[in-house]
């Protein structure tokens, strides 16, 4: 949910920091003064929705099962692997 509320608050600040060079130049300076205090609210939720979603995605990871490390199994593999390519006398297959 906070990574869909933090693309849509990104590009209504997008959007916010785009229209604010039209209002800066055809209407006038409060204006658009008014359209930058709105693209620096929705940047700023944006960067909230993204510190939630780092602390659910956090509290997620240390509530879940500790799952065996990937590389001290790679490693394992790889060292059966290349031991199944030996011969008897030591040497490589090729």
């Amino acid at each position: 949910m906070f990574k869909i509320l933090r693309i849509v608050c990104s590009v209504i600040a997008a959007l916010f920091v785009a229209v604010c060079v039209y209002v800066f130049i055809f209407v006038n300076f409060a204006a658009g003064i008014l359209c930058a205090v709105g693209a620096l609210l929705f940047f700023v939720l944006t960067l909230l929705f993204k510190y939630f979603q780092e602390e659910k995605e956090e509290l997620a990871r240390k509530n879940s099962p500790a799952a065996p490390s990937g590389t001290q199994h790679d490693a394992q593999h790889d060292a059966s692997a290349a031991s199944d390519r030996e011969d008897t006398d030591g040497t490589a297959k090729h």
